[in-house]
């Protein structure tokens, strides 16, 4: 192991954690303003049409009425990082507080500089260090805002994919692996494909975000192998499953409760990215 190495990433880890908690927050917070600005634009709307009719007969009337409601509805689901669910539905909210918090940004910094401590231990000075930091960064930034405000900001996402996929691209490249980015490619678009077919069809059962998020986690995760992204999500539901047990043991959640998802599937992608590879092998050959 590169003492020198491993202590130098993480303290930038822990420089990173601090400077990007807060930029989290202030990104959650401008993207529920504007969730909130898109809903009330959407409902005057909605209030307008219904109006400019003037209805005269009461089957008009109740026409109406039903097409204002089904515009609400429509409405409330239309939300674009926001895991916000139907009225009836019940959410664990403010798991860790939100806004100015220093022990949230110190816990934040110090989970950062770990990661990153493990990322150099795993890949020592190897090229694919650079991006997996980032990576390891951007899930620590969203599983918080998650946690705070049930948003994963796609700024947050982007931003991230803006350094991670010309890192891997400049990483193929100089490698000579260009098999690694067609793998990171289809493991991004299978896993964005079906998570956005769970978001389709079911709408409360997750936020775009997620959707968002599972598919940088197929990208970067699939970079390694497609079996390290079949291990991502399968980690981060099995930790989803518990974490959800977990709150329930210790809270009135119930099993109706929404529960914010991004933090069970970053875990899920760090135990893919440093220990994916012994347990595809103990999944998968076991028997050989």
């Amino acid at each position: 192991m590169d003492t020198l190495l491993v202590a130098g990433t993480a303290v930038a880890g822990l420089i990173v954690g601090a400077v990007l908690d807060p930029v989290g927050q202030r990104e959650a917070e401008r993207s529920r303003m504007e969730d909130e600005r898109r809903r009330a634009d959407q409902l005057a709307a909605s209030a307008q049409h219904g109006q400019s009719g003037a209805p005269e007969r009461a089957s008009d009337v109740h026409s109406s009425i039903d097409h204002l409601e089904v515009s609400v509805q429509d409405a409330l689901a239309a939300a674009d990082d926001s895991d916000d669910p139907a009225p009836e539905d019940r959410t664990a909210r403010n798991l860790v507080p939100s806004g100015p918090a220093p022990a949230r940004t110190a816990l934040s910094a110090l989970v950062t500089g770990v990661l990153f401590a493990a990322a150099a231990a795993h890949f020592g000075r190897d090229l694919g260090l650079a991006p997996f930091c980032v990576f390891f960064a951007m899930l620590v930034v969203v599983s918080t805002t998650d946690l705070s405000h049930r948003l994963v900001p796609r700024r947050l996402i982007y931003g991230a994919l803006a350094l991670i996929v010309p890192l891997l691209v400049a990483t193929a490249a100089l490698d000579h692996t260009w098999h690694d980015l067609t793998g990171a490619l289809i493991a991004g678009a299978v896993a964005f494909a079906l998570f956005f077919a769970i978001w389709w069809f079911i709408p409360r059962g997750m936020g775009f975000g997620d959707v968002r998020l599972a598919g940088a986690i197929g990208f970067t995760t699939g970079w390694l192998s497609l079996l390290h992204a079949y291990v991502a999500f399968l980690a981060g539901f099995v930790v989803g499953m518990v974490f959800g047990l977990a709150l329930m043991a210790v809270s009135s959640a119930g099993r109706k409760t929404r529960i914010p998802f991004a933090p069970s599937l970053s875990a899920g992608a760090v135990i893919a990215v440093l220990w994916g590879a012994h347990l595809a092998q103990s999944l998968f050959h076991s028997g050989t």
